[in-house]
């Protein structure tokens, strides 16, 4: 069974995520498999977290930051134009909607049809306008919003926080398979001196930044790693980076 999502095509018996434009597959883990599936089969219906949460009955339940951040996840991988589709019914669940995405854009083409040219004009003005005064006006030394916290549980108790951060929130895949990667390596640890982990992807995807602050001896400690790929698929981080750089601290 296949079925299209916006630009992406959705194989749920090979349990893939397409990106038609740019040909990228994202081979779905187990929560996001179940939630989008969940989602396609009551389609234009609102799915309780309950039901997302407990799936066909044959695996674990998920939990609820499970099923919130395979939700999210999705969402980033459909697009900015797209991850409208489904929607969060605020205390109850999600559904997806309807439409696909060649209705969608149809629909929004008649709409733009019936603007007068001159209101088009001046609401084109109005968007210069404030572009320039963001370019001109706006603190840019800000820090980017974090697009996803977590905490990757030790043997040993500890929790270390996972930030990721992207320009974008969107086509951030390369990224969230990279926070799985560093989640896996502190897991692996049993016990870290770090407590927060923060990690970035360049805008070209080519240069991954992690930036690690714990404490060690009763001090703060703060080290930062950047790393270069400009191989294609990209890796970054493998059981053998991770041995050797002694990311445990």
């Amino acid at each position: 069974m296949t079925m299209q999502l916006g630009d992406c095509r959705f194989d749920r018996e090979r349990g893939t995520l397409i990106e038609l434009s740019r040909d990228e597959s994202w081979h779905l883990p187990r929560a996001e498999l179940q939630v989008l599936s969940l989602l396609v089969e009551h389609q234009g219906k609102l799915v309780s977290k309950y039901m997302l949460k407990m799936g066909d009955g044959q695996h674990p339940p998920l939990t609820d930051t499970s099923v919130a951040r395979a939700v999210f996840m999705l969402r980033s991988f459909l697009g900015a134009q797209h991850e409208g589709l489904i929607e969060t019914v605020k205390g109850q669940g999600y559904l997806l909607q309807p439409l696909n995405g060649k209705e969608r854009k149809y629909v929004n083409y008649l709409r733009l049809q019936t603007i007068p040219l001159w209101s088009v004009l001046v609401l084109f003005g109005a968007m210069l306008a404030v572009s320039f005064f963001y370019l001109y006006q706006i603190d840019h030394s800000k820090p980017t919003q974090a697009l996803m916290h977590s905490e990757i549980p030790l043997a040993s108790g500890q929790h270390i926080r996972l930030h990721l951060y992207a320009n974008s929130n969107t086509n951030n895949l390369l990224l969230f398979k990279l926070g799985e990667r560093l989640s896996a390596g502190f897991t692996a640890c049993g016990q870290s001196d770090w407590k927060d982990v923060y990690g970035s992807l360049s805008h070209d995807k080519q240069v991954l930044n992690i930036t690690l602050r714990g404490e060690k001896l009763g001090q703060s400690v703060i080290r930062n790693i950047k790393i270069s790929d400009f191989t294609q698929p990209k890796e970054f981080i493998d059981a053998t980076w991770l041995r050797e750089v002694d990311i445990c601290g």
